[in-house]
């Protein structure tokens, strides 16, 4: 019930009422004009307030309507302008609730029973609705690094972290996984991370040319100004200044010396370590973007974390679902105490295949 009735009124009404009102037209907006007018211009505010005004007549083109993201993103939708852009965003949605379905299938723990309440739990949290409103990609991300997990699990370190490297299409959900993975001993996932998402890089580099990387340095230094960016960050309590960034350092080497403290644990936790650190510690977040620590949860639950620290949990559930009203505060100290209880050394050994593994 409490699905259905959030559900109604995050996700139903708003998309019923104008279904192109999503992040997912603004890479649509970019693929059009790498195809139209070059990859090189994708980065380009008049194409993109152009074709913005085309298929959005009465919106406002605002520092929140531009096309920001790596060119790879937009690659990805490519195949999706075929179909038109609210097509693509139709087809966009149910890509996202099959990765959704995919991620909670190969990571969520406990039993059958258990299983359904981790996935009628995601179903109703405000921050993942919102963000499959937003026709956002973050459901996509929690799926590849569920495989990423599910692949190091398995085994399969460079496959995990050829997987894990295609989330670069939203790099600030998992900025900081990659570095606890090192750290904790799993290099062999982080260099396939980082062979993965160096030949994306200069693949981006190529299509878009100089032009593009100058258009696109500008237009995310002036994001970095806007407030809301960073409204979710430890910048709301610290403020947009060098205590918020002297913050963020902290989180960085607090997640290396907690990573390397839990290279014997398994990879469920340094995973979950990742993810978290990424949340707490980024410069440029949304309420959207905790739909990441979804996974996290379900990964930090199957480590079998004493019951007081997955009770703590609900603090952070409590935070997100209310933080429009309750402001970003309750979810940021939620997850600043979890960050803390991950960088303990956990309290169980990897098992052999995930001591393998690294």
């Amino acid at each position: 019930m409490a699905f259905v009735l959030t559900a109604g009124v995050v996700v139903v009404q708003p998309l019923r009422a104008e279904l192109l009102d999503n992040d997912l037209t603004l890479i649509y907006i970019g693929a059009r004009i790498g195809v139209e007018h070059g990859w090189s211009h994708i980065y380009s505010l008049p194409l993109q307030h152009g074709l913005f005004a085309q298929l959005r007549p009465e919106a406002v083109f605002n520092d929140g309507a531009r096309f920001l993201s790596p060119p790879p993103y937009a690659w990805l939708v490519l195949p999706l302008s075929l179909l038109g852009a609210s097509g693509a965003v139709i087809v966009w949605l149910g890509i996202s609730l099959v990765a959704l379905f995919g991620a909670w299938w190969v990571a969520a723990p406990g039993g059958s029973r258990w299983r359904v309440l981790w996935l009628l739990g995601a179903l109703a949290w405000y921050p993942l609705l919102y963000g499959f409103r937003l026709a956002q990609p973050d459901l996509v991300i929690l799926f590849i690094v569920a495989a990423a997990w599910r692949l190091a699990e398995a085994r399969k370190p460079y496959l995990a972290g050829m997987v894990l490297g295609l989330a670069v299409i939203k790099p600030q959900l998992t900025l900081l996984l990659p570095l606890a993975l090192m750290m904790a001993g799993r290099w062999r996932i982080a260099v396939a991370w980082a062979g993965t998402a160096a030949v994306l890089a200069v693949a981006s580099l190529a299509v878009i040319g100089g032009q593009g990387l100058g258009d696109y340095t500008t237009l995310l230094g002036e994001a970095q100004l806007v407030a809301n960016n960073r409204y979710f960050t430890p910048a709301y309590v610290l403020g947009p200044g060098a205590l918020s960034y002297l913050a963020q350092g902290i989180v960085v080497a607090a997640a290396v010396v907690g990573a390397y403290a839990n290279r014997h644990a398994g990879d469920a936790r340094i995973f979950a370590l990742g993810l978290v650190a990424s949340a707490i510690g980024a410069t440029y977040w949304h309420l959207q973007d905790f739909t990441v620590i979804v996974l996290a949860a379900w990964l930090f639950w199957r480590d079998q974390p004493p019951a007081w620290q997955r009770w703590w949990l609900l603090v952070v559930v409590i935070g997100g679902e209310f933080a429009w009203g309750l402001t970003p505060l309750p979810i940021l100290v939620g997850l600043l105490v979890w960050f803390v209880c991950l960088l303990a050394p956990a309290r169980h050994r990897a098992s052999s295949a995930a001591a393998a593994s690294a």
